[in-house]
């Protein structure tokens, strides 16, 4: 563990958003299982928003968030 008062708010604050980006992470995999499960309008809509939430994060790079919807896109028609 880090001695200096900053490095130790660092890894505190690094800690908080490891949690709450593998959430986003894991909702986005979730959306878009639930979309290939039951490829619906509806379903579509739901993961395309997962997976633009997940870029303007910064969680997954645009290329691949627009193969994903791409993909996604593909199995709705």
């Amino acid at each position: 563990m880090a001695n200096i008062k900053s490095s130790i708010k660092r890894a505190e604050t690094n800690a908080a958003a490891n949690i709450h980006n593998g959430a986003q992470r894991s909702a986005m995999r979730t959306a878009i299982k639930a979309f290939e499960a039951d490829p619906t309008a509806d379903g579509y809509k739901a993961a395309s928003s997962a997976i633009d939430k997940a870029k303007s994060k910064g969680l997954i790079h645009a290329n691949k968030a627009a193969r994903d919807k791409s993909r996604l896109a593909a199995k709705l028609a």
